[in-house]
């Protein structure tokens, strides 16, 4: 196994950040609207003018391309954290935020997720890393290739699976949805439990699974072979990645759209954009580490980079947030805003997390979830604070 520099590597820490930010701009509409209208935007609200462009500027810029780079970093993060039975008890916990997170604070968890795929692929710690290259681009076009094979024979999957599928794209639950996240917080926990399995079950089965254990693989081969150091060497070829799959995401948006976003429509759509998006994700991650180095935004960056050291922890506070702003127990604004107004507050909510994390990291050295998660996995729960 080739050596990696212990020291913190500060371009993971920044494209963290900025994977943080990015994220919020989709999981905003899962903490606003109903669930079909993440998937299939003419099941509620208006879907023309300039809520249409806010539909397709995030779906082909940001929806998946910045879970992708999160993936990677975790990857990464299993490689310079070290193996053994500390990894094993990291993961463990892990799995035990997720499973509080999904089923308390927000159905869209992902924590659950990199748990179960991070003690699956933990042993390809190890593997060469041309190896984790090949096994991580292979397993990324398995959740493409999953969704199409599923969308070709859609008439023919098991009934409860077309149940499933139907319901994802369909107005089948949104006045369930509408009815239950406006009511108080208790009446939501049965739902948030039912819609919490199925993403943990078939999500991380189908599509979400898959997608993660491709990225950790290709961030573990990253941060060995030293590639966040020196991802400008790679611009042009990022270039070309973008060109590629921005052609191949619209496609599959263009086919869903001409399709009323049927099921096998939005299935077959959702392959091409999700193999579209590694693409996309991979010249977002070098073009922020380029944009980082540019000395006008240089201040800018070591802000997100900030961030990026407490990101469990700014994770979890964007769901707290989004429940108590769009949920009953909150504010109440659950089904009320339009897809332009979820970008401008994920946007001020950005300023919010950036200067949050600027006051704290000026304090301490590690942030209170990540803490927490330290503090069980090996008995050191310190924040680190700084004289």
């Amino acid at each position: 196994m080739n050596p990696v520099n212990p020291a913190r590597i500060e371009a993971i820490d920044i494209l963290r950040g900025s994977a943080l930010l990015g994220i919020l701009v989709m999981n905003i509409q899962a903490f606003a609207l109903p669930i079909a209208a993440y998937f299939n935007p003419m099941v509620y609200g208006d879907f023309s003018g300039s809520d249409r462009v806010a539909w397709l500027v995030t779906r082909l810029f940001f929806d998946v391309k910045f879970l992708s780079i999160f993936s990677m970093l975790f990857g990464a993060s299993l490689v310079l954290a070290g193996g053994g039975v500390q990894a094993k008890k990291r993961l463990a916990w892990l799995l035990v935020f997720g499973l509080i997170h999904g089923y308390f604070l927000f159905v869209g968890d992902i924590l659950f997720t990199y748990a179960i795929v991070g003690f699956l692929i933990l042993p390809a710690r190890t593997w060469a890393i041309k190896t984790q290259l090949r096994a991580g681009l292979a397993l990324l076009m398995a959740s493409p290739l999953t969704l199409a094979g599923l969308g070709i024979c859609h008439e023919w999957l098991p009934d409860s699976l077309q149940s499933e599928l139907f319901r994802t794209v369909t107005d089948l639950d949104v006045a369930r949805d509408l009815a239950v996240f406006r009511s108080d917080y208790l009446s939501q926990l049965p739902h948030r439990a039912e819609l919490s399995f199925s993403n943990q079950i078939h999500g991380t089965a189908f599509e979400s699974g898959w997608q993660a254990a491709g990225c950790m693989l290709l961030g573990m081969a990253a941060v060995r072979s030293g590639f966040f150091q020196r991802t400008h060497e790679f611009i042009r070829v990022a270039v070309g990645f973008f060109s590629i799959g921005i052609l191949m995401s619209a496609l599959g948006v263009f086919f869903a759209m001409k399709n009323q976003f049927a099921p096998h429509a939005w299935l077959i759509g959702q392959s091409l954009h999700m193999a579209g998006s590694a693409g996309i994700a991979f010249a977002w991650l070098t073009g922020l580490v380029a944009l980082s180095r540019m000395r006008a935004l240089q201040g800018i960056f070591s802000n997100i980079a900030r961030l990026g050291k407490v990101g469990f922890s700014a994770y979890i506070l964007q769901s707290i947030a989004g429940m108590f702003v769009f949920c009953g127990q909150g504010f109440g604004q659950y089904g009320s805003w339009n897809r332009v107004d979820l970008i401008i507050a994920a946007v001020l909510f950005w300023v919010f997390q950036i200067f949050l994390a600027m006051a704290w990291t000026s304090r301490f050295r590690v942030g209170p979830l990540e803490a927490v998660w330290r503090g069980l996995s090996r008995g050191d729960f310190s924040l680190g604070r700084i004289s």
